[in-house]
């Protein structure tokens, strides 16, 4: 599982990766079955997964006087991404 930013581009190795893009905040079986559809198409298609995922929460820019909050940290999205299946999250 390789962790990206959009700073660092993506590698040759993911280009024309299936894309699963959301917050992922949880990774509730809402969250799996969007990550599970990409990795699903990824296969038949032989093409790598991303899992496109958002760091600061989008509320920030939204709803600024929100305190911000996290149900999970962004290494704890990462290995529950490379558990289902993701081959990198961005």
């Amino acid at each position: 599982m390789q962790r990206l930013t959009l700073a660092g581009g993506i590698p040759e190795t993911l280009k024309g990766s299936i894309v699963a893009l959301g917050n992922f905040d949880g990774f509730h079986l809402g969250h799996q079955a969007v990550v599970n559809r990409a990795i699903q198409r990824a296969f038949h298609e032989r093409r790598p997964v991303i899992v496109a995922t958002f760091d600061p929460h989008p509320v920030k820019y939204f709803r600024p006087d929100v305190p911000p909050f996290r149900l999970t940290t962004l290494d704890q999205r990462q290995a529950l991404f490379a558990h289902a299946g993701a081959d990198a999250m961005l």
